[in-house]
């Protein structure tokens, strides 16, 4: 259960990022988010392994 609202806020925040930046309000990059964040995601799915291994 909570995998699949984890899973539903993300893709609603990735849908208002991706719309925002279509609509002009901000300005991104897909290559430089994942260039700068690469290290986050990673640690991230790391975490979400390990919490789901352990129950």
């Amino acid at each position: 259960m909570k995998k699949s609202i984890g899973l539903s806020i993300l893709l609603i925040t990735t849908g208002v990022v991706f719309l925002l930046d279509n609509l002009s309000y901000i300005d991104i990059s897909i290559r430089e988010i994942i260039s700068t964040y690469w290290p986050l995601i990673l640690i991230f799915i790391g975490g979400e392994k390990l919490f789901r291994d352990l129950k």
